[in-house]
């Protein structure tokens, strides 16, 4: 989009032109948050085969591990990924069953083993904290490529493989004029998590670190960028402590993924959920792909996180586009009937994780439409 800092960076979080792909699919519901397709063996249950992952992230790590010589960094990879999947397919009711992982690193740069190392020791951690939680998902193992003719640095990305009860999917139609947008936060430190996270997920990473970090890693490093990009603009140091964002710059934009999985399992129990929104690409604007004819007004979303008000300041882009690529520290909503919402808030808060109510849908013409009010400026994405 014209003006976006993001677009500057070759990202386009519209992702046009998937459409066409999406064509050609057997999709059951095409407007859902993830492709559900009918079990050839049982009609009446959706098969899911879902794929994302870290994004760019994998350079900050990346970095550290040049700069310090350290593997470790890698790990919160391995949650990242397995949160941008399981959390995706959670939102149309689905049940993660299997996993698989999928590395491609340039070996002239990295040292394979201490980088499956790290990752290993990740998924090891992350799968035990989701089991300790009842919710078991199967780890398959994966395919790891060295291509360092095609790779500059490292990809890290997943599958997840999932099942849903077609008559119980959630696929957003049922949403109409009055329910409530309850805003589950990304930031903060939940019962289930090491540390306090910072909020960015895997979204925004590649204006995040363009904006924030100094030129000098991308001279010293010239994988991690774009020969002919204005390159690396930033004032910090990855290990720069910013008394705001209560961490290291580089810890803030390495804070891995935060995993809804178990908050979503124990609100289905008892809610009767129209939508689930994961607000990764896209940011708060992710909802235009739920629902029919539906105008989801945000006017009661809470101050965004340190990172993101960091982000928008050094990297110039404007508080509409920040809404865009960043889920300004709203990880999740939930869409539910009213007088429904406060069984999402306890849902959330048995996991010390904050949600509030931050806003309401009605209809629309002709189209969806997201509304998004702070003070006195008003954003409408269409």
């Amino acid at each position: 989009m014209p003006g976006s800092k993001y677009s500057e960076l070759g990202v386009d979080v519209d992702k046009k032109g998937i459409s066409s792909i999406k064509g050609v699919t057997d999709d059951l519901f095409p407007d859902s948050f993830c492709s559900v397709v009918r079990d050839p063996d049982d009609p009446k249950s959706g098969l899911i085969l879902h794929e994302d992952g870290a994004g760019s992230k994998p350079i900050i790590s990346y970095i550290y591990s040049r700069e310090t010589g350290d593997y470790s960094w890698f790990s919160g990879l391995a949650q990242d990924v397995l949160a941008m999947n399981l959390d995706d397919v959670v939102c149309v009711g689905g049940v993660p069953v299997a996993f698989s992982d999928y590395v491609a690193l340039n070996t002239i740069r990295l040292e394979r083993e201490s980088l499956l190392s790290s990752l290993a020791s990740g998924f090891s951690r992350t799968f035990g904290t989701l089991g300790r939680l009842g919710c078991r998902v199967l780890f398959c193992g994966g395919e790891t490529a060295d291509l360092p003719d095609i790779i500059r640095t490292l990809d890290v990305s997943g599958t997840v493989f999932g099942r849903v009860e077609l008559e119980n999917m959630i696929t957003g139609n049922d949403i109409s004029p009055g329910d409530v947008i309850v805003g589950i936060v990304s930031g903060g430190r939940c019962s289930y998590e090491e540390r306090e996270n910072s909020g960015i997920m895997c979204n925004g990473i590649s204006l995040a670190r363009h904006s924030l970090l100094r030129s000098d890693y991308f001279k010293k490093y010239p994988e991690i960028g774009q020969e002919g990009s204005r390159g690396y603009y930033g004032r910090y140091w990855i290990d720069d402590d910013l008394p705001d964002l209560g961490m290291t710059v580089g810890e803030a934009l390495l804070s891995p993924t935060r995993i809804f999985l178990p908050i979503v399992i124990d609100m289905l129990k008892r809610v009767p959920v129209k939508a689930l929104v994961h607000n990764t690409g896209g940011g708060l604007t992710k909802s235009l792909r739920i629902g029919k004819d539906i105008l989801y007004i945000k006017d009661s979303l809470p101050d965004p996180d340190p990172i993101f008000r960091l982000i928008g300041k050094e990297s110039g882009e404007s508080p509409r586009e920040m809404c865009r690529n960043y889920n300004m520290g709203i990880g999740m909503e939930v869409v539910v009937g009213k007088g429904q919402e406060e069984e999402v808030i306890r849902s959330a808060e048995k996991f010390k994780v904050g949600a509030h109510v931050i806003g309401r849908c009605e209809r629309s013409n002709g189209k969806n439409a997201v509304l998004i009010r702070r003070g006195s400026e008003e954003y409408l994405f269409q």
